[in-house]
């Protein structure tokens, strides 16, 4: 028989409500609890989610099509009443240019646009549907912690919860916590830090990001055609154009955070100024930090389980992360249900999501790869980036696999390629080799993750992901 657990998740994140969602609808007694209200889940914004995070979650996603058509569609005019969370348009297929505009690929885009805000009401409406109880204006400010201080001893026994508007702290027991409280990862941080999974992100685990709905005017559009495109490389990050329905386009762009180069607002603002038919007024749109680092070595600990941003389960080339939390929260829900059908929260029945994760989902292994792909790779000008898209170096393939979260192993015939192509460029050819030779190495490390818990094993195993990680700064 399974054992009736009572979990406490800290936010209502996609993956939170995903997480309290199947538990509930498993028989479990979950609290959510949320700092904002209801009506401000989420973004305020549309963003690119996985087509296939949203299937594996039970979503009717609209077919690869010109147009997008169903229930969960949204329609002009439609202002995001009702439980329409994805635009009317669709492009299974992207133009990613050079970021000189010298050169294009053609890739296979396997994200739907979906306004997140809608998103995020829908999937904060199935988990209550499920039987879960989504708290309000409360925010959960601390584990509750007994044992020792290593990751094998420390238990998470529940937490200290706050009550915004009068300021009342309550002790809430539970069997299992989930730290869905964004990169700021509230309680994973405050875990002793001889658990080795509570550091906080650094600096340079982040992008900054900023994006805008604006309101098109339909007569200048006619001349003024701007094509849904990603231009790739582009000081540091990349820069964005989609035309979410005739009405309205979504421009962004994300560098990473600190560069010196111009900040992706006023790259945004200087492709808009060269388009009439991009009006002033915004519909909706905002910015700021966007994490893209990698994730800690160990989701769980007895007692805890770490879902979405605080676990950064986002693709490390682009920083959507809305698909990787929601699977996240699939995953560690079916963990969770797993140990309690043995009646223990403790690490070693929880760490089937670690497997889960890393491994079987094959998420964490090409996030890892693609994480040390991107932090050398940010090293190369416009000039270096432009070169390798006339080169063929980033190839369509490439390109489609980075951008969907696929690290792609390089072949012999990929290596000699790159060889013929950089021969003019022995320093870019340095700077690619060191790349995809750090990534193959990670992608196969992650493979290898521990198959259970043994705190030896794993110790062995971090030492040599640290090690590896560290080569690619």
């Amino acid at each position: 028989m399974t054992t009736r657990f009572k979990i406490i998740v800290a936010g209502a994140g996609p993956g939170g409500c995903v997480f309290a969602r199947d538990l509930a609808a498993a028989g479990h007694e979950v609290v959510v609890y949320e700092k904002g209200d209801y009506e401000t889940l989420g973004h305020n914004w549309s963003d690119a989610v996985e087509r296939i995070a949203l299937k594996e979650i039970g979503l009717d996603v609209p077919e690869e099509g010109p147009v997008n058509k169903g229930p969960l569609v949204k329609k002009v005019g439609r202002s995001g009443k009702g439980p329409a969370i994805f635009e009317e348009h669709a492009f299974p297929e992207m133009d990613v240019w050079a970021p000189d505009y010298s050169s294009k690929k053609k890739i296979h885009f396997r994200y739907i646009t979906t306004d997140r805000r809608a998103l995020g009401k829908l999937l904060a409406d199935q988990a209550t549907e499920a039987g879960a109880r989504v708290e309000y204006g409360y925010e959960v400010v601390k584990p509750i912690l007994e044992g020792g201080k290593t990751l094998d001893e420390v238990r998470v026994t529940g937490a200290i919860v706050k009550e915004l508007a009068s300021g009342e702290e309550t002790t809430v027991q539970a069997d299992v916590t989930a730290d869905d409280t964004g990169f700021a990862a509230a309680l994973r941080t405050q875990l002793p830090g001889e658990t080795g999974i509570s550091e906080k992100f650094k600096e340079s685990e982040f992008a900054m990001v900023h994006r805008t709905v604006r309101q098109r005017d339909k007569t200048k559009a006619i001349e003024d055609i701007v094509r849904d495109h990603y231009r790739y490389g582009f000081y540091t990050g990349y820069q964005w154009a989609q035309e979410l329905n005739e009405d309205e386009i979504d421009v962004g762009a994300g560098i990473k955070y600190k560069a010196k180069v111009p900040d992706p607002q006023e790259t945004v603002e200087r492709f808009i100024a060269k388009h009439d038919s991009i009006t002033d007024k915004v519909v909706r749109g905002g910015g700021g930090l966007c994490l893209v680092g990698k994730s800690p070595y160990s989701l769980v600990a007895n007692g805890l389980v770490v879902l979405g941003d605080a676990a950064s389960q986002t693709i490390p080339m682009t920083g959507c992360g809305a698909g990787g939390a929601m699977m996240g929260g699939k995953l560690a829900a079916e963990s969770v249900d797993q140990a309690a059908e043995i009646g223990q929260a403790d690490i070693s029945a929880l760490w089937s999501y670690n497997r889960k994760w890393f491994v079987d989902s094959g998420r964490g292994a090409n996030y890892a790869a693609l994480t040390a792909l991107r932090n050398i790779l940010q090293k190369l000008s416009n000039f270096d980036n432009s070169f390798l898209f006339r080169k063929d170096v980033f190839s369509g393939d490439m390109l489609t696999s980075s951008i969907n979260g696929i690290f792609q192993v390089p072949t012999l015939s990929l290596m000699m390629k790159t060889g013929l192509s950089c021969i003019s460029r022995p320093d870019l050819l340095l700077t690619l080799n060191k790349a995809t030779s750090i990534g193959t190495k990670l992608y196969k490390h992650y493979l290898r993750y521990p198959k259970s818990w043994n705190p030896r094993t794993f110790e062995s195993w971090s030492r040599k992901s640290e090690q590896l990680f560290l080569k690619a700064q």
